[in-house]
């Protein structure tokens, strides 16, 4: 009689303690659906003179600094303003 409780009391922690399933996991979008982070003015400037160290000019273009990999893609500049390279202060500005 005294095993009965005992029994019961094991029975009952089995079942409380069964494993649940692990949640799906999450799937992200393969490399060549997901767009390249758009820029920011401050990761422009810093590529600008990274650009600048390394090659002792001022780029012509964001292409450039696109294609040599020193932005992940060419800005994309707010609706009616455009990013602007000033070689002469080696900045980037947004007009």
């Amino acid at each position: 009689m005294r095993l009965l409780p005992l029994a019961l009391l094991c029975a009952a922690a089995l079942v409380a303690c069964k494993k649940k399933a692990a949640p799906p996991a999450i799937q992200t979008p393969s490399e060549t659906t997901v767009s390249a982070k758009e820029p920011t003015l401050t990761e422009l400037n810093d590529a600008l003179q990274a650009w600048f160290t390394s090659r002792g000019q001022a780029p012509a273009s964001f292409e450039e600094l696109a294609k040599a990999k020193f932005i992940s893609k060419v800005p994309t500049p707010p609706p009616g303003r455009q990013y602007v390279i000033d070689k002469e202060n080696l900045r980037v500005l947004l007009k």
